[in-house]
């Protein structure tokens, strides 16, 4: 993923679309509803909870690895 798609990304989840993607094979989902949002693993529904899309981009790790860390390495 590009910079430019990170940021659309994000943008995406704000307004309070699901979307997935795709990080070594796996398969995760950020999901975004008012006061809460998700990020989780699709293979064994491991699931992290977050106050807000913007603790989500700022807390969520994969791998113990934040996702804006490993942004280059999704697939969108």
């Amino acid at each position: 993923m590009t910079e430019k798609e990170y940021l659309e990304f994000k943008n995406t989840i704000a307004m309070g679309d699901e979307l997935n993607f795709y990080y070594k094979n796996d398969e995760y989902w950020i999901s975004h509803n008012p006061g809460k949002s998700y990020l989780s693993r699709t293979r064994d529904s491991y699931t992290q909870e977050f106050n807000g899309y913007e603790e989500l981009f700022e807390k969520a790790t994969i791998d113990s690895i934040k996702i804006s860390d490993i942004y280059p390495s999704l697939k969108w």
